[in-house]
């Protein structure tokens, strides 16, 4: 999925699931500059893993502080998924 596409889906899932009100996001926002806390990013990290399917472990979501932190890390996971079924 392209990272404009991730991206779109970022602010989709915060505003209508999480009642944050974001017109424009950058890459390199950091979560705290958005207004997130810790359990925001822990709730944001689980839509994600519902929406593709996909398992984020807890030392990856630690390192999480920017929206491309995590929209790498989706990146790295769908792309993991893309190549098991590549393979199977």
């Amino acid at each position: 999925m392209e990272r404009k596409k991730l991206i779109a889906k970022f602010v989709e899932i915060a505003s209508e699931k999480m009642g944050k009100d974001l017109e424009t996001v950058d890459e390199e926002n950091t979560f705290k500059e958005l207004g997130f806390d810790s359990i925001d990013v822990i709730d944001l990290v689980m839509f994600f893993e519902d929406e593709f399917a996909l398992r984020i472990e807890d030392e990856e979501i630690s390192k999480i502080r920017k929206v491309k932190d995590l929209i790498d890390i989706v990146i790295k996971k769908l792309e993991e998924i893309d190549d098991e079924v590549s393979e199977g």
